[in-house]
């Protein structure tokens, strides 16, 4: 009896097994529906909840130095900023500059948050005092640029964002927003400049086809069903599923497809992948729409 239990409970360990596996399995790979690309929305990494709470035992019971105290703050805010609990983040980062006034990646996160609520000119000044206290920080023209971008400094756009494509020419996301910069000031000299951009380029990384796409070089439903090619898991997958339907969306929005755009966006936001600038701007992106549909419906009224 006891051998026939043991072979029982072996046998549905490896039924679960099999089914666990072939759960992943199916979870890893790309669905589609009317030909495009779906994924379910990135879960809540318990890991994340974990270190979250070992954070917050730390800044509550342990006795740390004011500067140990802002980075654990900082940390907890790069954390709760991940899982998309943007006023935690926020307030997170405003109690680390409390703490610790010369702090710069604190004040390059308090930028990108007070650019998503709109608040440029505050923006600023927190990039500002990034570069103030740190020139050589690795990501502070991209995010001040994306500010100036959202805020309608479109020179001001190009410059930072020249600076931090010229870092590192060989990556793509560099080239792909020097475009989106350059695009909205001059778009022939756009083109021919990510043309060139593109010959430096590893055609092997994914987000080259996100270049190709912008080139004209490839489809849009080629390009979707790309983003389902050589994946290694689900979070890859939804990784690019956020970026590749951000800069689609961008595309249709240039192209005058308001209604495509805005369902990209939509399916960017739905990957859940809170920390990508992509996941962060695509809610912008969308508000701007909305504002501009309001505004349209309100004339529209008054007539």
């Amino acid at each position: 009896m006891k051998s026939i239990l043991l072979l029982a409970t072996a046998s549905l360990f490896l039924a679960g097994c099999a089914a666990k596996t072939e759960v992943e399995r199916d979870n890893n790979q790309p669905h589609f529906v009317h030909d495009v690309m779906i994924a379910e929305p990135l879960a809540v990494d318990y890991k994340s909840e974990l270190h979250i709470a070992k954070l917050t035992q730390a800044i509550l019971k342990a006795k740390p130095s004011k500067e140990e105290l802002a980075q654990l703050l900082y940390d907890r805010g790069v954390m709760y900023d991940s899982l998309g609990l943007r006023t935690l983040a926020h307030l997170d980062f405003l109690k680390a500059l409390e703490l610790k006034p010369a702090f710069p990646d604190a004040y390059n996160f308090l930028g990108i948050h007070l650019t998503l609520l709109g608040r440029y000119n505050q923006a600023f000044e927190a990039f500002d005092s990034v570069l103030e206290l740190e020139p050589e920080h690795g990501y502070v023209h991209l995010n001040r640029g994306i500010a100036y971008h959202y805020s309608g400094h479109k020179d001001l756009s190009v410059q930072d964002i020249e600076t931090f494509y010229l870092k590192n020419p060989k990556d793509p996301y560099r080239a792909i927003w020097l475009y989106l910069a350059e695009y909205k000031v001059n778009k022939e000299e756009a083109r021919t400049r990510l043309e060139f951009n593109a010959t430096q380029l590893d055609p092997e990384q994914w987000a080259y086809q996100i270049v190709q796409l912008y080139l004209g070089n490839t489809s849009e439903h080629d390009f979707i069903k790309g983003m389902g090619v050589n994946l290694q898991n689900a979070r890859e997958m939804s990784d690019r599923l956020c970026e590749g339907y951000f800069y689609l969306a961008k595309l249709k929005l240039w192209q005058g497809q308001d209604d495509a755009a805005k369902n990209y966006f939509r399916l960017a936001l739905s990957t859940n992948v809170h920390e990508f600038v992509e996941h962060k701007y695509a809610r912008i992106e969308l508000q701007k729409m909305y504002a501009k549909t309001r505004a349209l419906i309100e004339q529209a009224l008054a007539q």
